[in-house]
């Protein structure tokens, strides 16, 4: 085990290779109650002030039941132009894929093994779980010292991919033990990596080392992006001051507290006991909520021991109890029935938020809250429902939506996250598009078209996954702009290509 010193002079040598260290003398690694090391603050720091650019180890597919097929280098998930190298067996789209210095590094380690089987009959899924693992075999040694140094799950489900893989390949012992400890590691500290915006990719996780020290909070201070390089950048979401610890969020942030309280056991082995999770009303925002039993009641049912993930529930109005395990039936039927909607279907999803979900739970709940989101970021963006073809009734829904979502962000304490940004995009789009259909209307709305576009493009500039019209947006319809009014709106029949 590293000493925090020796940790220290690791990340440090890290973060060199990519950023000066101005942008990470304000913290350092210590002790943390949350969890093992920690950041922690050493001087304040302003909401919004970048903390650091962390850059992956590795990177690959993400793990799971359900592997989406893709490039192993690009992503691309064109099946029609998808095959097999007769080396290693790792799916490509192309040539230059294939002559790419990635796929060789991948190609040399994985065709060096004495394969079982012929290429064709490996497990192009199989690969794609272990790629990631598989590419901390070429990493030098310091960067290996400091995989080394990261915090791994220890239980037996963890590895079980590798197992899987030596059914294919002669593996030596020393290599499997290093692909093993580097799934543990993964599993425990990899990091989602964005795709730009409206793309269709295969899904990428990365091990961020300077990030995954990060410990989590369900309110974290700090926010996360990824530019077209792979790079992580972190900054302060809210104000923190010297000696605080430096936190991320491992879970959805619209999830409720049981939903998420589950997922981290589940996936990060431990039970999170924050701040937000103590309080049954998430601040006010009834994210767990359930309808009472009792029908002749409008209260809302909640966990009388939010900590205790087999607590019975109370209504708040009239005081029924109800017992967990009926809770658990209606969580698991509500799930059952969100399950058979079809997403893809924006007019099933319009209509199941506007005349169904009610019925079942209140308007706070998190399947509301995430219906919502979906229809954000759906109406207007796709086919069939561009922003031209969009009803005055659903136009005027996007709106409330936005706004309805903006206020449980703000209500939880979120600060400037990128899903405040991207809510904030949505509210100036739908703002705007009412200006364009009503010219008229225009300098009455002018002030929230400026000054939304102004806040989401200084939360999402520099974001891979951003809207690819931000840019465009903010020079046109924002603040300061000297566009000829017939100029501001020229812009929004020009989508531009992601």
């Amino acid at each position: 085990m590293l000493s925090m010193d020796q940790l220290s002079l690791l990340v440090q040598d890290h973060l060199h290779d990519i950023q000066p260290a101005r942008h990470y003398h304000k913290w350092t690694i210590k002790s943390s109650d949350i969890g093992g090391r920690g950041l922690f603050a050493t001087e304040d720091i302003k909401s919004g002030e970048l903390l650091f650019v962390d850059h992956p180890l590795v990177y690959g597919p993400r793990s799971g039941t359900t592997i989406q097929q893709g490039c192993t280098v690009c992503g691309k998930m064109d099946i029609d132009t998808l095959f097999r190298c007769n080396k290693c067996g790792l799916l490509l789209c192309s040539h230059q894929c294939q002559n790419s210095n990635t796929h060789y590094d991948d190609c040399i380690v994985i065709s060096g093994w004495c394969s079982k089987v012929s290429s064709e009959n490996i497990s192009d899924s199989l690969l794609s779980r272990c790629l990631a693992p598989i590419r901390t075999l070429s990493l030098p040694e310091d960067q290996q010292e400091l995989l080394r140094a990261l915090q791994a799950h220890t239980l037996p489900q963890h590895g079980s991919e590798i197992k899987e893989l030596k059914e294919y390949f002669d593996i030596s012992s020393e290599e499997e033990q290093l692909l093993t400890l580097a799934v543990c590691i993964l599993d425990a500290n990899a990091f989602q990596i964005a795709v730009p915006y409206g793309r269709k990719e295969m899904s990428m996780r990365g091990l961020f080392p300077v990030s995954s020290l990060m410990n989590h909070n369900c309110v974290p201070n700090t926010n996360y992006n990824f530019n077209n390089e792979c790079h992580m950048i972190v900054k302060a979401v809210k104000p923190i001051a010297s000696g605080t610890e430096i936190t991320t969020c491992y879970s959805g942030l619209l999830w409720g507290t049981p939903a998420r309280r589950l997922h981290l056991f589940k996936t990060k082995h431990f039970w999170c006991k924050c701040e937000r999770c103590n309080d049954a009303t998430e601040r006010g925002t009834f994210l767990a909520a359930l309808k009472c039993f009792d029908t002749n009641c409008s209260g809302s049912l909640l966990p009388i021991e939010p900590l205790n993930p087999t607590s019975a529930w109370r209504c708040l109005t009239c005081g029924l109890r109800v017992p967990n395990s009926n809770i658990s039936a209606i969580q698991s039927a509500l799930g059952s029935l969100i399950g058979s909607l079809n997403f893809e279907n924006v007019a099933e999803l319009e209509k199941f938020y506007l005349n169904r979900v009610y019925k079942y739970i209140p308007k706070t709940n998190q399947i509301v809250i995430d219906l919502q989101c979906r229809l954000i970021w759906e109406l207007g963006e796709v086919d069939g429902c561009r922003w031209h073809e969009l009803s005055e009734s659903q136009l005027a829904l996007k709106e409330s939506l936005c706004r309805s979502t903006l206020v449980t962000v703000a209500a939880l304490g979120l600060g400037d996250t990128h899903l405040r940004g991207l809510l904030l995009y949505h509210l100036h789009a739908a703002l705007a598009e009412r200006a364009r259909r009503f010219p008229d209307l225009y300098e009455e709305l002018k002030a929230e078209i400026e000054s939304t576009i102004e806040q989401s493009y200084n939360i999402l500039k520099g974001d891979i996954s951003s809207p690819p019209d931000l840019e465009l947006r903010h020079q046109y319809l924002g603040l300061g702009s000297d566009k000829p009014h017939e100029e501001r709106f020229f812009i929004l029949d020009k989508k531009p290509t992601p």
